[in-house]
């Protein structure tokens, strides 16, 4: 028996036409799952790919950080070495001229003490000699250990207030050999030329300088050892100040570089503002009466001491003085007013302290320079001057003959002069008289003279 539905060929082609279709769908469906999975397949191989090179690269990068950061570590290893090198040079140097410098100082002190004829005068002589090894080697322990700088200047702060005072009390044993009131009596003599000691001191002079020539001398004397003093007792003062203003500034400046994580707020001229700025110029005040003190003395009795040269031996003290301080000062402020990154530090102690440039400059400078001042003491503190019957010996001058050769140049023209006078003279009717060969430089004294003085300048030599 036949059912309806194949007994119907419509219905049978309609049947027919959907399973086709759903046998397409399905094998686009096949054909659109197996792209996109070839599309992924494709994807992730090129995915692999790219990580594979970028894997590659980044092992490249990091081949190329070890070896910058090799080469970084070995330049930082060699500019160790070099500022080492160069630190140890300079403490090398500097350490042979102490070396040097004390050595000619004890030589020199020495010599005083085999011809210790003035004990008075020469004790303050060895005290002063004493300047130039104390400055040497406390400038080299500055050099060998930054750290204890300050300490030093401390020390070398003092003895220069305290060499002060001994050439003023060097010129005082000179004068009166030990004698106070015989300086008194010096000074009595150029009363007249005294200037009057400052009234704001009036407290300390007795008797008061109005009585008499000789109270203003003592009152004199007095004023000027109170102003070599006062800087005896100032310098190692303000040199305790500004170790404590230091200290406190490195405390600040750590406390403010932790709170604002590194940063620096640099300002050129804060330097003049600051309190070591002040007491540094405070310093120079109390330098300058000191000074003014010892050129006040120098000035009343130069006469008296000019047979032992004691400018020059001001000089010698004022030089030692003018290259601590004038020269420290304006290397501090080069290098505060340039630009200097902390790693030009130049030399380094065991605890890894840099040293400040400025102050290594002026340590090794020093350690120079004090070799010059050593050989200037020498010859300005010589032994013989205190000797029986000393007379200042007048050394040969060295040079070239330059005098000489100008002296002959003036002959020369001198003569082209006088025989131009002479022609002068025949031609307006004039008898010359002919000059001397033994005396060419003297004019004989004729009324002619007048007339060719009048003409051409003869110098000293005179035609007549």
């Amino acid at each position: 028996m036949q059912t309806m539905e194949e007994s119907d060929p419509i219905h049978r082609q309609e049947s027919f036409g959907s399973k086709t279709f759903t046998i397409c769908g399905r094998v686009l469906n096949c054909g659109a799952i197996a792209g996109l999975a070839a599309v992924n397949v494709f994807l992730f191989l090129q995915l692999q790919a790219v990580t594979y090179k970028v894997a590659e690269e980044q092992n490249q990068l990091d081949e190329i950080k070890d070896n910058l950061k090799t080469q970084q570590n070995q330049t930082v290893i060699v500019q160790e070495k070099v500022e080492e090198e160069h630190s140890l040079t300079i403490i090398h140097m500097g350490g042979t001229f102490v070396l040097i410098t004390c050595l000619i100082t004890m030589f020199h002190m020495t010599a005083h003490l085999q011809k210790w004829n003035e004990p008075i005068v020469q004790t303050k002589i060895i005290a002063i000699l004493w300047m130039s090894p104390i400055y040497g080697v406390t400038s080299f322990l500055s050099l060998l250990f930054p750290v204890a700088h300050e300490y030093m200047m401390i020390i070398k702060d003092f003895y220069e207030a305290y060499c002060i005072y001994q050439f003023l009390s060097f010129l005082i044993a000179v004068l009166g050999r030990g004698d106070r009131d015989a300086v008194v009596d010096v000074l009595a003599r150029h009363a007249d030329h005294l200037k009057p000691p400052y009234k704001c001191l009036n407290c300390f002079y007795h008797p008061s300088p109005d009585q008499s020539d000789r109270a203003m001398s003592n009152a004199v004397l007095l004023e000027c050892q109170i102003l070599a003093m006062q800087f005896v007792f100032f310098r190692p003062f303000t040199s305790i100040l500004n170790f404590v203003i230091d200290a406190v500034e490195q405390y600040t400046d750590k406390d403010h570089n932790d709170d604002d994580d590194g940063a620096e707020d640099f300002n050129q001229w804060a330097y003049f503002a600051s309190p070591k700025f002040l007491v540094l110029m405070i310093q120079n005040v109390s330098v300058f009466f000191a000074f003014a003190g010892l050129l006040k003395f120098y000035h009343a009795i130069h006469e008296d001491l000019q047979w032992c040269q004691p400018f020059k031996k001001f000089l010698c003290i004022k030089g030692v003085v003018f290259m601590t301080f004038w020269q420290g000062l304006a290397i501090t402020i080069f290098f505060y007013f340039v630009d200097v990154d902390d790693d030009s530090a130049i030399a380094v102690d065991d605890q890894h302290h840099k040293a400040d440039p400025a102050q290594t400059i002026q340590n090794i400078l020093i350690c120079l320079e004090m070799l010059f001042f050593a050989l200037a003491h020498w010859c300005i503190f010589p032994k013989e001057e205190w000797e029986e019957g000393y007379r200042r010996k007048q050394l040969p001058s060295v040079g070239i003959g330059f005098a000489d050769f100008v002296s002959d140049v003036k002959v020369v023209i001198n003569s082209g002069k006088a025989s131009r006078a002479r022609k002068k003279m025949k031609r307006e009717g004039l008898d010359a008289i002919p000059l001397r060969d033994d005396d060419y430089s003297n004019a004989i004294p004729t009324a002619e003279n007048e007339y060719i003085d009048s003409e051409i300048d003869m110098g000293d030599r005179v035609i007549a």
